[in-house]
């Protein structure tokens, strides 16, 4: 499936926090370059890998920052990657605007100490994939992740929640739960986009399958993929082909359930740069106790392939795209 919700090397649009011209936003110049100040050194906190969080409130520099009006709601699942970074996925609500996020983050301590942790976001993936719901990623800045009183604190200077002020969102520990539906659709969406073949296993029952149509059988059907390692494998293989990818969900839908299982039929948008122009397709996936049994992808558009550059190995339709 593809939905392409504009990679993170996103260009877009409106802003997620306030209006842009109530305030001027700060000079710039060095941001990313961690100086002496408080002597404070940013360290890992203990126990944060494969935890999950409740959002409960946020605060501007300047004071608390409201978004119970726009309905927000948010949660984030912690997943520490060696001894120096974390990825924090993390699921938004905007009940009054009817938009939900996914929303990848890393951070980064910095190398040989240092007061701030470098705050980047990877990817993020909205529906609906309007440019008001999208809003505008933020940039790389310095930023905290840090436990005050059993709760996480994740801060980030100049950010567009403020207007270019700080930003500190607070959560409260929450016990694990199933990914409902459409965050696994979202989540999906944002570890292809991301490359990443293990988060995009994980997502797969241990027994599930990938029905996929760029490698064919002897009687021309798409061809499975039985079991999660190897749905892993060709995901693995696939994200070798293309230096980048990009995901537009055009829509999800509600399919028939049966035996336990839920269906979700989401129609998507892909690009790559060995693409001309976008291509379409549908991906039905088959959803029980949190996880993907089936996943099957369909083209509705056939791929239009640039000429390869000089020097290029032309490449066959069939690894035009991965879904």
């Amino acid at each position: 499936m593809r939905p392409f919700v504009s990679l993170s090397l996103c260009l877009i649009l409106a802003a997620c926090g306030g209006d842009q011209d109530q305030r001027t936003t700060p000079d710039e110049t060095g941001d990313l370059e961690v100086t002496a100040g408080s002597g404070r050194t940013a360290t890992m906190p203990p126990g944060l890998d494969d935890s999950r969080w409740r959002w409960v409130e946020a605060h501007c520099t300047e004071g608390p920052l409201d978004l119970l009006a726009r309905g927000y709601a948010a949660h984030v699942r912690v997943h520490q990657r060696g001894e120096n970074q974390l990825l924090l996925v993390h699921d938004q609500q905007f009940a009054t605007e009817s938009c939900e996020h996914t929303v990848v983050q890393q951070a980064t301590l910095p190398e040989g100490g240092g007061e701030s942790w470098l705050m980047e976001e990877v990817v993020r993936v909205a529906v609906p994939s309007t440019d008001a719901c999208y809003g505008r990623p933020e940039e790389n800045r310095p930023g905290d992740v840090r436990m005050t009183d059993g709760r996480l604190e994740v801060l980030v200077q100049r950010s567009q929640w403020c207007n270019g002020l700080e930003v500190r969102m607070v959560y409260e520990r929450a016990a694990q739960e199933l990914l409902a539906e459409d965050e696994i659709v979202r989540r999906y969406v944002a570890h292809f986009m991301r490359g990443d073949a293990d988060a995009v296993a994980e997502l797969f029952a241990q027994s599930g399958a990938l029905l996929e149509p760029f490698t064919r059988t002897e009687t021309g059907d798409p061809y499975r993929h039985e079991g999660r390692n190897r749905v892993q494998r060709w995901f693995e293989e696939s994200f070798t082909t293309a230096p980048w990818r990009a995901m537009k969900i055009a829509e999800i839908e509600e399919g028939e359930a049966s035996g336990g299982a839920t269906q979700r039929v989401v129609t998507w948008e892909y690009m790559d740069p060995r693409l001309t122009e976008p291509m379409t397709g549908r991906s039905r996936f088959t959803i029980a106790a949190g996880e993907i049994f089936e996943l099957q992808i369909e083209l509705t558009s056939e791929p239009s392939l640039r000429e390869p550059a000089e020097g290029e190995a032309a490449e066959g339709e069939e690894e035009a795209t991965e879904t």
